[in-house]
């Protein structure tokens, strides 16, 4: 579990782990550098169980740094099994102990997760979030929707494997990509086992929204290169081109700049695409290919989204 500033939810989260059924595990929380009484709420815990290992880090990166954190926590992991846990949700009792169960009994499972159910603030019910149960399905529409919940996996220990820090805001889909070009097997048992926070400040909701899917697309592109080639251009890819392509003042390439306009007329963020193409027409005032783009924006947007459907990938 990584946590920064999380007091306001933390103890909700910590108990529901330390009060599992299932009760030998070793409890790894990295704390990202937090300004409020985190550090003394997991300092409290850990005198009070022996199971709770706390790594302390120095200074925040933001997102980048959780996907660090991830990578410390898989890194210091001596269990046969690893859990995620997010640090303002809470695992039911029995999420352990049934997961593991899972587990045993289905050798060729590599990962399981289960369906959530959304709570608010107020640890009120919202939504129940459902994915499939078996492995085909799973994969099927994993290109599509993420259909494994990161906040409640748990997954077998492999020394070899790790999150790709590059990834910002899709590490997890990244994960899971990578896992399925490796042949691994998932599984979602039937029932929630994570009630799972819906907040607005959290990391994937308190930036842009383009930003994120964005990633989302580089992601989808890395896996269909690597189904294609058995590689992908990860090791060329430069997050800054991405996380700046909003930014007047940042140059950047004519093909981030298409890549994103593309992005942004898919998910319906018109506004973005008029600084993008903005970008473009100051950069490459003679490059043809964005006015497509520029079409786009003249239709109606009440029927846009149709005909994207229709044009779009």
């Amino acid at each position: 579990m990584s946590v920064y500033n999380g007091e306001k939810f933390l103890r909700e989260a910590v108990e529901s782990i330390l009060n599992q059924t299932y009760t030998n595990f070793e409890f790894l929380i990295i704390e990202d550098a937090s300004t409020d009484k985190t550090p003394e709420i997991l300092e409290e815990y850990k005198r009070r169980d022996s199971r709770i290992i706390i790594i302390n880090k120095e200074k925040n990166k933001g997102p980048s740094g959780f996907i660090q954190n991830l990578n410390i926590g898989l890194k210091k992991a001596t269990g046969k099994y690893i859990a995620r846990m997010d640090a303002d949700d809470i695992s039911v009792p029995e999420r352990f102990q049934k997961q593991i169960d899972f587990l045993e009994k289905n050798t060729e499972i590599f990962l399981v997760g289960s369906q959530v159910q959304c709570v608010n603030e107020h640890n009120s019910n919202t939504k129940l979030l459902r994915a499939p149960l078996n492995n085909i399905e799973i994969q099927k529409r994993m290109f599509k929707n993420i259909s494994l919940f990161h906040p409640v996996i748990m997954f077998r220990n492999s020394t070899d494997l790790l999150y790709r820090e590059k990834m910002l805001y899709c590490e997890d889909y990244d994960f899971y990509f990578r896992l399925m070009i490796q042949k691994y097997q998932f599984a979602n048992i039937e029932e929630p086992l994570l009630r799972y926070r819906i907040l607005g400040d959290s990391i994937s909701r308190k930036d842009n929204k383009l930003i994120k899917w964005l990633f989302v697309e580089k992601a989808r592109q890395f896996f269909q290169e690597q189904k294609k080639s058995g590689s992908d251009s990860y090791d060329l890819f430069e997050p800054e081109n991405l996380l700046k392509i909003l930014d007047i003042d940042f140059r950047s390439k004519a093909e981030d700049l298409l890549f994103a306009s593309n992005v942004a007329l898919k998910y319906q963020q018109y506004e973005d695409l008029t600084i993008i193409l903005d970008k473009a027409k100051n950069s490459y005032p003679t490059d043809t290919r964005f006015n497509i783009y520029k079409n786009y924006l003249k239709i109606p947007k009440s029927i846009l989204p149709y005909i994207l459907k229709l044009t779009l990938k």
